[in-house]
């Protein structure tokens, strides 16, 4: 699995798990719920900028980490 698969998913249960809508992620954002949709099915990049600010919305902080293989 992806990392940005993986980011999505956690975006998306952070999202299920605050009762959050996507409409109400846009009005609070800015942006179209058509690109939000599409952002959050994969159809569009999950940018790390967009994730950060939509976990801040659920009262969470995007952490990014490198790891040794």
């Amino acid at each position: 699995m992806s990392a940005e698969h993986q980011l999505r998913e956690q975006v998306v249960n952070a999202l299920r798990a605050e009762g959050i809508s996507q409409a109400e992620v846009c009005r609070r954002l800015g942006c179209s719920t058509k690109h939000m949709s599409h952002m959050l099915t994969g159809k569009a990049p999950l940018s790390l900028w967009w994730a950060e600010r939509i976990l801040t919305l659920c009262g969470k902080r995007l952490v990014v980490g490198v790891r040794r293989l």
